[in-house]
């Protein structure tokens, strides 16, 4: 009878151990995700604001009369009409917002 205790036993310090390595797994992978969830918001957040500085220097070069065109070929061709547009309409998600203030300086 007494190897049937023993196998029991082994059999449930088996299962104990195996519990332990899928908790520190889990601990791990939460570790890991928690970690990729932070430069996940972090990117966001620097995001928004290098597209509200874009569309502030966007507003800033229509306050110089320029258009679309002509902000293109400022950029050298690295933004096109329709992202001009996107950009000058564009409002922060993930930052703190700011006040928005039109080419003209007066709150929008």
């Amino acid at each position: 009878m007494g190897s049937k205790q023993t196998v029991r036993q082994a059999a449930r310090r088996a299962a104990f151990q195996m519990q332990q390595r899928r908790r520190e797994e889990e601990v791990k992978r939460e570790r890991r995700l928690t970690n990729e969830s932070i430069k996940l918001m972090v990117a966001l957040r620097e995001r928004d604001d290098a597209e509200a500085r874009a569309r502030d220097a966007i507003r800033a070069m229509e306050a110089e009369n320029l258009d679309a065109a002509a902000i293109v070929r400022w950029s050298n061709g690295e933004l096109d009409a329709k992202e001009i547009a996107r950009l000058r309409d564009f409002v922060p998600k993930y930052a703190d917002p700011k006040p928005v203030t039109e080419p003209d300086g007066r709150p929008s």
